[in-house]
């Protein structure tokens, strides 16, 4: 190829089949440098397009300032932890992942701490080498007839359960995400209560990304509740079990073993609870070996490096975790009404989990000219669906949904996508979001004004006006008077300022519907006391931070 070429610099070791692909593009100038020390990558990272990394390299704020010309960030791996995502964004660098390449390394992995655990034999190794040959200390246990239950049901949860179904196991899954037609399809057992469900599984085995939501999820209260004798292992994200509530519950014997592959901090240091000489005979751990196969290394380099070049060139990319599609195509009002989707996409997702979701259908009307493409190809999604489809899934599976895989990951949990057009009426252009679960249905309608402002004009059938942005109380009330000043207070007494305020009400009915804009954090307990006193039906807290996770 003739004319300028792509400048690609490569920090850490990437599979051969990536660097392969590399050396035959004929647009690309790609340097090699391995070990390279962050100062140092800092002094030269000035003169590249594009950086493809691992998790050794970290671009943060500093590192994506000294990039002047970085157009892409692409990772080979899944996990963008050490990408300023948002910093990246407000550069215009595409920041790319590799989400499927590693599914199978991760559930084999998962396979091999299970069987390792059960059958102690790490330290029967350690035993033999020593010249021992004590069989009967490690007596082990099998799985055929045992009970797992699997916590989070993405492609990596459901590869897990098809193999301990091979090994005559009975699956328990726990994610309220995943609609229970889309379980039963695969021959697993649905349960809607963690704790419960935990205190009747043998195994459990967690496959959550880590957000606000999941981030210590298995704590103390949840190990209380598990199963006597219990096994439990994490080979997600590091900070999805508290690690000394764990090593308290191995010594306790209510866990008989663990198996963790991640750690709350990488590398563990020495005075990680899990080291403790007092439970060695009953944890397994390893490095973060998740993704760490010849084959699986070989994908995501392939993933990563195929995308990365695409995305330098112009040509269609995929699994962009920032930049959904090519954006470059629409105009300034185009990218505005994205990113109100994606707000309403999250917005819908909280208010139906609130009625006890999840969401088994989501349609979406487009209405107006700015929004309706008509060259556009009529066998895929217009960016405003991909986005409301992003936010919808992107309450229940973190940041790491990105705008490419989002419509992958509603199909693979079931979900009915339905996008339809129509004219617009009082608004120029409108975006309208019906969620469908088994129990209730949730609608909304959106809309930005002539000076770009973001509004949500209805929600259900409550007529209403606020700006989707910063940390939102909505709740539904009786209709009746002082009731909006026992929430003031009750805000107030807790240091919590009310910055917003709409209200929507409507004929015949003696409730309303409010939304606040608060500046503060309202806790599960100020929440639960709301609700008690502030005569509501019921509350949600949503926390929408502006183009956060585009």
């Amino acid at each position: 190829m003739g004319g300028k070429k792509f400048r690609i610099i490569i920090p850490e070791a990437l599979g051969d089949e990536g660097l392969r692909i590399l050396k035959e593009a004929g647009d690309a100038d790609v340097d090699i440098k391995t070990g390279i020390t962050r100062p140092d990558l800092l002094k030269i990272i000035e003169h590249y397009d594009a950086i493809i990394t691992r998790s050794g390299t970290t671009m943060d704020k500093t590192a994506i300032d000294a990039a002047k010309k970085l157009k892409v960030i692409a990772r080979a791996g899944v996990g963008v932890d050490n990408v300023d995502i948002q910093e990246a964004s407000r550069r215009g660098i595409v920041v790319i992942n590799a989400p499927t390449g590693n599914t199978l390394a991760a559930a084999e992995q998962t396979m091999a701490l299970m069987l390792a655990m059960m059958r102690h034999i790490p330290q029967a190794h350690v035993s033999l080498t020593q010249g021992e040959w004590d069989r009967k200390r490690f007596t082990g246990r099998q799985l055929h007839g045992k009970k797992i239950l699997i916590v989070g049901l993405g492609r990596i949860g459901i590869q897990v359960g098809i193999r301990c179904r091979a090994f005559g196991m009975d699956i328990l899954c726990f994610d309220p995400y995943v609609p229970e037609k889309r379980i039963l399809e695969l021959g697993f057992q649905k349960t809607e209560d963690l704790a419960g469900a935990m205190s009747l599984a043998d195994i459990v085995s967690v496959h959550v990304p880590i957000t606000n939501e999941t981030h210590c999820v298995v704590n103390e209260k949840m190990l209380r509740a598990m199963k006597h004798g219990s096994y439990l292992i994490n080979c997600a994200r590091g900070g999805i079990v508290d690690e000394t509530a764990c090593a308290q519950a191995l010594r306790d014997g209510r866990l008989a073993g663990a198996a963790f592959d991640v750690f709350s901090h990488e590398p563990p240091t020495a005075d990680n609870p899990l080291f403790a000489d007092d439970i060695a005979d009953k944890v397994t751990l390893s490095p973060h070996l998740g993704a760490t196969t010849v084959e699986a290394q070989t994908e995501v380099a392939r993933i990563a490096v195929t995308n990365a070049l695409a995305a330098l060139r112009g040509e269609q990319y995929d699994h962009a975790v920032n930049l959904p599609f090519m954006e470059q195509y629409l105009n300034d009002i185009q990218r505005n009404f994205v990113r109100l989707a994606r707000k309403m996409g999250v917005l819908a997702a909280k208010l139906i989990e609130n009625d006890g979701g999840p969401a088994l259908k989501c349609q979406v009307r487009l209405r107006g000219g700015e929004l309706v493409d008509e060259d556009a190809p009529r066998n895929r999604n217009r960016p405003y669906t991909i986005a409301v489809i992003k936010g919808l899934l992107e309450v229940a599976h973190g940041p790491e949904t990105n705008y490419m895989i989002a419509p992958i990951l509603a199909a693979e949990r079931g979900i009915e996508i339905e996008e339809s057009f129509g004219e617009s009426r009082t608004y120029h252009n409108l975006i309208e979001v019906t969620a469908v679960s088994q129990k209730s249905t949730v609608s909304l309608t959106g809309t930005i004004t002539e000076e770009g402002r973001q509004h949500i004009v209805k929600v259900n059938d409550y007529w209403i006006d606020f700006n989707p942005n910063g940390q939102l109380l909505m709740f539904q009330n009786h209709d009746r008077p002082g009731v909006i000043g026992m929430v003031g207070k009750l805000l107030g007494d807790s240091g919590v300022n009310i910055a917003n305020f709409s209200l929507g009400r409507k004929e015949s009915s003696g409730l309303a519907l409010a939304v606040m804009e608060v500046d503060g954090v309202i806790s599960k307990d100020l929440l639960s006391e709301l609700e008690r006193n502030g005569d509501m039906i019921w509350a949600a807290t949503v926390k929408l931070n502006g183009e956060t996770n585009r």
